[in-house]
């Protein structure tokens, strides 16, 4: 920890003022205000080292001020916005929310930034209590003075660390002795960005995690290898033959109802990220591993582009962590028990009024946001995309009926999705496909990626890597229900290199790459459904012949065959692949945007063929016109709300328009 400690001169950390004092520092709407003053008005410009600072809090009671803290930022690509998250930390504990929160060193302000409704992650929260979690983080909406300049809106809540009120486990000594209990507490997250952080572990199925608690600075040796050992142990049995068992499988190692809660919340939010970082935890001389807290919620609620609408699918098929938690969950789905545990949870929350209750939780931020979302949106509009939002709308009462009318679409879908997973197995529904995504594959009895080799010659399993381009394909409909398999990387189609022995094709040959060829039908794969497990049988259409993992081996590098393709697929999971759709593709969008300050944004959506003018609620004056890259004017006139391309044929095209007395323009990808 880098906090620069003690400020001098002050009897306590916290006082009340009234008077000419409170005059000076008027709250800036309803919620209160936040000043934050850095020693000498410096800039936040680190995630590590803590700044001297002191801080205002202004409410309708009056002002109390605290002269003994730090300010730093915070956040992983949150941090790299605009409107920058922040972590404060005082120099003794506070009870800065009052006596029903934690009495902290550690708090965080929460940008929201991507978020235009600004309540995400408290409505989260306020899903997370109603479901039965131990612990939900704070949300205080404040106003934020930082150095003197107003810089929005911003939510007070907990740092996710071991402490009464927050994860309340036991702290382990500090120093750690021969006789310490190291059977807890520890505090550990699932965590895609695991190998930056200075204390982490993988497990054998590749699951990367990161010890929050005992703090890295202070964690023995003997610590990591005992918790690394637990959830080896955990993962070991989930794993095993007899898994279902309740006494000998994975449920003698996990809390259940922090586990089902945990999941049931996790798909309502639809949160994509839910099992990209997953907090759990354990306490001392306590045998289970318990769920939670949820965290990090800004991109859940239907609010992620890059996954597209999540109303009517699964975070279990299509979340992000498909390497990470996903790893663990789509093994228990396999249970009877946990399908039926999270059926009868979800009926319960239903029956206890969850909908009515998200709804009035949302009706209740929007007017308690009302006056400070018009000052935040000022500065930081609300029509412009700055991340990953999946709707941008002119106001914000449409961005609030937006999330509303998710919340009771998704309790609509889940009511009827559990009730089927319940009452037996669900069939894999037919491929459907989206030609503005890439996919990723994954084997569904190891989970790893489909990938090529370094010499790019062959098909073979990975580790999934975020993002990886050799991992990532284009899917291309040839026609008759086949496809063609194209890596992002290196542009080659995947390839049956099947021989022909008399009127057979041999099995046991590594699935090859070479270039794409529309003709070659050893190109052309079909996805045959299975009748449960969301996976599929891949057949080529030439030598008939299916995907296999060879010897259903875990190991990266291992590859990838042609085989049999017969009726022993249904039990047979080295034969059966996820395919899940990964990223959308920067071709498949507006490619480059002028740079100036506009009130206003354009988005295409390749899917709808439909080119959009976003306004802040006020009708765009102007005109546009669409050449082809012959320059041959496609289509042009004055600026309208929508233009539909979908008439044109597949091309790049040059998009310009005047407006506001400014001549703009930029490329768009029809594909």
């Amino acid at each position: 920890m880098k906090f620069i400690s003690k400020l001098v001169g002050a009897f306590a950390l916290a006082f009340v003022a009234f008077g000419a004092s409170a005059q000076s520092y008027p709250q800036k709407s309803n919620l209160p205000t936040l000043y934050i003053d850095t020693e000498n008005h410096q800039s936040i410009t680190s995630k590590e080292t803590y700044l001297k600072a002191t801080l205002r809090y202004v409410d309708a009671n009056g002002e109390t001020y605290y002269d003994a803290l730090g300010i730093r930022g915070r956040g992983n690509s949150t941090w790299g916005l605009a409107k920058k998250p922040y972590r404060i930390k005082f120099d003794k504990k506070q009870e800065f929310l009052g006596p029903d929160h934690a009495k902290a060193k550690s708090w965080t302000l929460l940008a929201n930034y991507a978020d235009k409704s600004l309540m995400r992650n408290a409505l989260a929260a306020c899903l997370g209590k109603f479901a039965g979690q131990p612990f939900t983080a704070a949300a205080q909406f404040v106003d934020l003075v930082l150095n003197g300049t107003y810089v929005g809106n911003y939510q007070i809540s907990d740092q996710v660390e071991v402490r009464k009120k927050r994860v309340d486990i036991v702290e382990q000594e500090d120093p750690m002795t021969d006789d310490s209990n190291i059977t807890g507490g520890y505090l550990l997250e699932v965590d895609g960005f695991a190998d930056g952080e200075p204390c982490w572990f993988r497990t054998s199925r590749g699951v990367k995690i990161t010890v929050k608690s005992p703090d890295d600075e202070i964690i023995d040796q003997r610590q990591v290898n005992y918790i690394r050992n637990y959830i080896q142990n955990f993962e070991n049995a989930l794993f095993s033959a007899d898994f279902t068992n309740p006494a000998t499988g994975y449920r003698q190692y996990v809390d259940e109802e922090t586990l089902v809660s945990w999941y049931v919340a996790s798909e309502m939010t639809a949160n994509p990220d839910a099992f990209w970082s997953t907090y759990i935890y354990k306490n001392q001389d306590d045998p289970k591993i318990y769920w939670g807290p949820l965290w990090d919620y800004d991109i859940a609620f239907n609010n992620c582009q890059r996954q597209g609408d999540m109303t009517k699918r699964m975070v279990l098929k299509d979340g992000f962590g498909a390497d990470l938690t996903g790893v663990w969950v789509r093994r228990m789905w396999e249970d009877p028990w946990f399908v039926n545990a999270v059926n009868d949870k979800w009926k319960s929350m239903v029956a206890d009024g969850l909908q009515d209750h998200l709804l009035k939780f949302i009706d209740a931020k929007e007017a308690e946001l009302k006056s400070s979302q018009v000052l935040d949106g000022r500065l930081w509009p609300i029509h412009k995309r700055v991340y990953d939002e999946y709707k941008i709308f002119g106001t914000y009462s449409s961005t609030v009926n937006f999330l509303r009318t998710f919340v009771q679409d998704r309790i609509s879908f889940l009511t009827e999705n559990f009730a089927k997973e319940a009452a037996g197995a669900v069939p894999t529904p037919p491929f459907e496909l989206e030609e503005d995504y890439y996919y990723r594959i994954h084997n569904a009895s190891t989970l790893k990626c489909a990938d090529i080799t370094s010499d790019g010659s062959s098909l073979c399993g990975n580790t999934y890597v975020s993002g990886t381009d050799s991992q990532q394909w284009t899917i291309k409909s040839v026609g008759n229900g086949y496809y063609m398999i194209i890596n992002r990387a290196s542009g080659k189609a995947i390839t049956d290199n099947a021989s022909l022995s008399g009127n057979n094709y041999q099995t046991g040959s590594q699935l090859g790459l070479s270039d794409a060829n529309e003709s070659s039908q050893r190109q052309h794969w079909q996805f045959v459904p299975m009748p449960s497990g969301d996976a599929y049988v891949i057949a080529n259409r030439i030598t008939g012949l299916a995907w296999n993992n060879s010897g259903g081996s875990s190991d990266d590098g291992n590859p990838f065959i042609s085989w049999n393709n017969d009726e022993n697929n249904v039990s047979k999971t080295t034969r059966q692949w996820r395919i899940i759709r990964d990223e959308l593709k920067v071709t498949a969008g507006i490619q480059g945007i002028s740079a100036d300050d506009q009130d206003y944004i354009i988005t295409y959506t390749p899917s709808e063929s439909v080119i959009r003018f976003y306004t802040d609620g006020e009708t765009l004056s102007g005109t546009y016109t669409l050449i082809n890259v012959n320059g041959i004017v496609m289509k042009s006139g004055e600026i309208p709300e929508t233009i539909d391309v979908s008439s044109l044929p597949a091309s790049m095209y040059i998009l310009t328009w005047d407006a506001n007395g400014r001549h703009n323009s930029c490329k768009l990808m029809k594909p």
